[in-house]
């Protein structure tokens, strides 16, 4: 070994020494802020940056024996952040458009070695890039639960390396251009099935990358975010392939006019969408939203009943109005008891009183409660048990939704549907004891679950339509058309956001609405405990909005619409594509293995 490759040597070993010191000033801070009851806010990402930055120092040289390994490395890591910075709140987002190049370039070096690269190579630089990706898009998830967070990132990067594999396989077996088409088919695949399961985290979608800059992606009203993960996957693959396949043959301006075709064409598109769409067609309500501001770690589930009662009440009063069609409460503003019992609860009795003075208005507003089963009675299988001197109850726990007004006695009742993994619900492992107990500690429900009904739920009145979604729903833009189908004219998301702290947690979950607004060309109103709530037209725009932190409410004017757009009618026609083009080359490469085996 000589001197230089010593100094290195050294140099890492410092470098590894100065992250790990970082990280533990950082883990002291984040404990005396717990122990004051203050929020993290910035402090996970900057903690895990200075771990990683450790772990790539000390480690990264050992990602494969293939020559020049940190080179290889740094093309893994700059995908990583490329991938970052093309994504919302990010005001670069055309680095999407190159993001996976560096990652691209990395694979073809290690299939071109073939089998001097160890069989892992390319999952543990794909593991960089996504894992990278992740934790700088998606630090804030930690606010809410340090340990979870993490897993979270982690488990997720793990997911996205699986159809990277899938490629990278592709590629050896059956050529580079098989291999493109097939990255499109397995990512898009893996999209669409992130969205389906209870591990479901669909997040860090690519076509979500744009949900901060609507009027460039009006075409989702289309083909949904899907259709924004295969303009990022073609202009990729479009620049590696030009880059790679020919470069003596095209000059840097050629490529450069090739792109900026390929990215300037759809954004033309959307914006002649864009300006010809009349957001003011439909018939005009007024809508206030409150946003009471508990903060939810410490102050909102020990507040009492009777002070949140006020409090709602004396927000509402200030902005409600005799043309006020809508009053919206967000998530879990209110603890109810059996939900057999609602309309006989103190709770409601108390809000039909106050909603006496408004004959045409409708309350919608967001609660916990929960259902009680006899001993003899079916259950579900998430029911929790409490037993006392030898007697059990039986439990099932709803975040849920109602609608009161004064003119039904019967109220409406929709469950929340789509459950945040760890918090609402623990996949597959959910019965075990511990993890019970997990569930509680990461702010849910204590057993293994919440419930949630099989199909969605609009409420009616004769001031419209209405789609109750609860918080996590609204980043699914299938499922969202389903109340669309049901009828729904405008959409209620009824959200507590302050789990995450001034992040771009609720900055990118606010965002998210506004694709589903476009997708179903329906006007969002959002009403966030903490948070921000805001009015969103059915372009995406945000009309009103609230500032994050203070306790208030804002009332405007919205739109009802009927109208079905292609996407509400034909859901997901890009991701079924790719499920038929995904196992058209998973069968040809099964299929040549076999022929191969025949021969020998």
């Amino acid at each position: 070994m000589n001197w230089s490759t010593q100094k290195t040597g050294i140099a890492r070993l410092v470098g590894a020494a100065l992250c790990m010191i970082a990280a533990m000033l950082i883990a002291l801070d984040m404990t005396s802020l717990m122990e004051q009851e203050e929020l993290w806010t910035q402090q996970p990402l900057w903690f895990w940056l200075s771990v990683w930055g450790a772990i790539l120092l000390l480690f990264g040289g050992k990602i494969t024996t293939l020559p020049q390994p940190w080179k290889l490395l740094g093309a893994s890591l700059l995908s990583g952040v490329l991938l970052a910075g093309g994504f919302m709140p990010m005001p670069t987002f055309f680095l999407s458009f190159v993001a996976f190049v560096p990652l691209l370039w990395a694979e073809r070096k290690v299939a071109a070695a073939r089998e001097k690269a160890s069989k892992w190579t390319i999952f543990k630089l794909a593991f960089c890039t996504f894992f990278t990706w992740n934790l700088l898009s998606t630090w804030w998830i930690q606010n809410s639960s340090f340990p979870a967070g993490i897993f979270g990132n982690t488990l997720n990067a793990i997911f996205m390396c699986i159809p990277f594999v899938f490629y990278h396989i592709t590629h050896k077996r059956l050529g580079v251009r098989a291999a493109n088409w097939g990255l499109i088919g397995y990512w898009l695949t893996f999209e669409l099935g992130h969205l389906n399961w209870d591990l479901s985290w669909p997040w860090l979608t690519l076509g979500n990358s744009f949900a901060h800059l609507p009027s460039i992606v009006q075409w989702y009203e289309y083909t949904g975010v899907f259709g924004g993960s295969l303009w990022i996957l073609g202009a990729n693959l479009y620049l590696i392939n030009l880059l790679c396949n020919s470069p003596e043959r095209k000059s840097t301006k050629a490529i450069i006019a090739r792109m900026a075709m390929l990215i300037l064409l759809p954004i033309s598109v959307s914006l002649a969408l864009y300006y010809s769409y009349d957001t003011t067609a439909g018939e005009a309500v007024e809508v206030v939203a409150v946003q009471p501001n508990y903060e939810p770690h410490y102050r909102k589930f020990s507040t009492s009943t009777t002070a949140k009662i006020e409090d709602h009440q004396t927000l509402a009063k200030k902005y409600l109005t005799d043309k006020t069609d809508y009053l919206i409460f967000p998530e879990t503003s209110f603890n109810y008891s059996d939900s057999s019992n609602i309309s006989r609860s103190s709770i409601t009795r108390n809000f039909r009183t106050f909603i006496a003075d408004y004959p045409k208005l409708n309350l919608v507003m967001g609660i916990s409660s929960y259902r009680e089963y006899d001993a003899l009675e079916e259950k579900p299988l998430n029911v929790s048990e409490r037993c006392h001197n030898g007697r059990c109850r039986y439990f099932n726990f709803h975040n849920a939704a109602i609608q009161i007004n004064n003119t039904a006695e019967d109220i409406p009742y929709y469950v929340k549907s789509k459950l945040v993994p760890g918090a609402e619900i623990m996949p597959f492992i959910g019965g075990v004891p511990f993890f019970k107990n997990l569930i509680l500690d990461l702010g849910g429900i204590s057993g293994t679950g919440l419930s949630t009904q099989a199909e969605r739920a609009v409420f009616t009145s004769a001031n419209g339509v209405v789609a109750p979604l609860i918080c996590y729903e609204s980043i699914y833009g299938g499922f969202v058309t389903d109340y669309t189908k049901k009828g729904a004219e405008i959409f209620f998301v009824l959200t507590n956001d302050g789990w995450w702290g001034d992040t771009w947690g609720q900055q990118q979950h606010l965002h998210l609405s506004r694709l589903r607004a476009i997708e179903n060309r329906r006007d969002v109103v959002r009403a966030a405990n903490s948070g921000t709530s805001c009015i969103i037209n059915a372009r995406g725009d945000v009309l009103q909005a609230t500032n994050y932190n203070e306790a208030t409410a804002l009332r405007g004017t919205a739109h009802l619409h009927q109208e079905k757009t292609f996407y509400v009618q034909y859901g997901n026609l890009i991701g079924r594509v790719s499920i038929l083009l995904s196992a058209w080359f998973l069968v040809t490469m099964l299929a040549n293995v076999a022929q191969l085996k025949r021969k020998n």
